[in-house]
């Protein structure tokens, strides 16, 4: 019976997992003594994959590398930080191929949904990144070189305004969409430079954005779906 119960939370978690579309937005923020990273919406976080994690990159208040491993959990990814030493944290996260098929969604890639006799209407690697602020230095105002990343220009806790550029490996991403709380609504985007003004609010802010790709060589997928979030409770 115990077996049984135990087979059919597995297969209930993975229809959770596939049943995500690749617009969820991730965002990394603290709860208690955690830092979570989080995937869905402000209305609805769901499970996830830890192992989708992939790499990881953090720095104390005073721009110093720290040498933090994850807690990865049962659907779930957190740092602790009792001490309250972190700076920031940034985030990659493999969330693997999706194609849109007549069925909808699938968390498989072109070769895999041709073989099950879907039809394709597109299909996509889709990676995520996160990053999270706990204090401000000014190194935090440097690309981190992932393959895109939404920088801070300006220190967010001492100002009622944020000043963001939005990179594609270290070029600037103009005319791109940005949401606001892991919303589904577009809020402005940005200029021809990459940059974005946002007015900040008290408590958690989240900021992200969007992009996507041509690939070339990939069997499984004709794009690359990019999401970049920047979080931090002012």
């Amino acid at each position: 019976m115990k077996t049984k119960s135990i087979a059919f939370l597995s297969i209930l978690f993975l229809l959770i997992l596939t049943s995500m579309s690749v617009a969820h937005d991730l965002w990394l923020e603290r709860r208690g003594d955690l830092i979570l990273l989080i995937h869905g919406h402000m209305d609805k976080a769901d499970p996830y994959d830890p192992e989708r994690v992939v790499s990881w990159i953090l720095f104390d208040k005073k721009g110093h590398r720290l040498n933090i491993n994850p807690i990865k959990g049962n659907g779930s990814v957190s740092f602790e930080d009792k001490a309250g030493r972190i700076g920031l944290i940034n985030i990659t996260f493999d969330n693997k191929y999706w194609v849109k098929t007549n069925e909808g969604w699938k968390n498989i890639g072109k070769r895999e949904a041709l073989k099950e006799g879907f039809q394709i209407l597109e299909s996509g690697r889709s990676m995520k990144f996160a990053k999270y602020l706990q204090g401000w230095h000014r190194t935090f105002a440097e690309p981190l070189h992932t393959e895109m990343e939404i920088i801070p220009l300006n220190n967010p806790f001492k100002s009622k305004t944020l000043k963001i550029k939005v990179l594609h490996k270290g070029k600037p991403l103009a005319n791109v969409p940005i949401y606001l709380q892991a919303s589904h609504e577009e809020k402005l985007k940005t200029d021809a430079q990459g940059l974005a003004e946002i007015e900040l609010r008290k408590g958690l802010n989240i900021i992200s954005s969007k992009t996507r790709v041509t690939t070339e060589g990939d069997p499984d997928a004709d794009s690359i779906y990019l999401r970049a979030s920047l979080s931090f409770i002012k």
